[in-house]
């Protein structure tokens, strides 16, 4: 039941969760991202911690392939979410001409940034919830600033994080419990 959902019964544990240090090169983030997405989980996304551990970010698999793209669509630097970090004010629509320019020597672009480190590229995590905290509040959170994770809160440290991904299987489940019953009996 979703009324009762809280943050602690959808947490996945730091310990769980694919990492990165804040100083690896993108090459190994594209290695790790690839052989996430094989495993049971599917993990779409990976934790960028710090030196001492600490998590600062996340990459995406948006993040990643933005990173090796055309500087008009990189970001400018490392930012949250829910803004675009580049300005195409300006700019037509239509984009399939700036496609195609970028496909010429794509390979070649792609191995010359995949030394760079992640820190350049990822999303800044600055909010938080707390194993106490309701679902909708990290629901909320992700919603609001464009977040595909969250991280928790336990005594003031970071003891995991929670996934959109898992929100929705438990916001669909309801659906299908509720929702659909009714639908039936129509």
């Amino acid at each position: 039941m979703l009324d009762k959902l809280l943050v602690e019964d959808i947490i996945i544990k730091l310990d769980d969760y694919p990492n990165i240090s804040i100083n690896a090169p993108l090459g190994h983030a594209f290695r790790l991202m690839r052989h996430e997405l094989e495993e049971k989980k599917k993990f779409r996304t990976i934790l960028v911690l710090d030196d001492d551990d600490h998590l600062k970010g996340y990459l995406s698999i948006r993040d990643l392939i933005r990173a090796v793209g055309p500087d008009y669509l990189r970001k400018r630097q490392p930012d949250v979410k829910g803004n675009q970090p580049f300005n195409m004010e300006g700019m037509q629509q239509d984009l399939s001409s700036l496609a195609l320019i970028w496909q010429d020597g794509f390979t070649v672009k792609v191995h010359d940034q995949l030394m760079k480190p992640v820190s350049e590229c990822m999303t800044l995590m600055y909010d938080f919830v707390n194993l106490q905290d309701h679902f909708a509040k990290a629901l909320y959170i992700m919603l609001f600033h464009d977040l595909l994770i969250v991280p928790v809160l336990d005594d003031g440290q970071v003891v995991g994080v929670v996934r959109l991904v898992d929100l929705f299987e438990h916001v669909s489940e309801s659906v299908e419990k509720q929702w659909l019953p009714k639908q039936k009996q129509r």
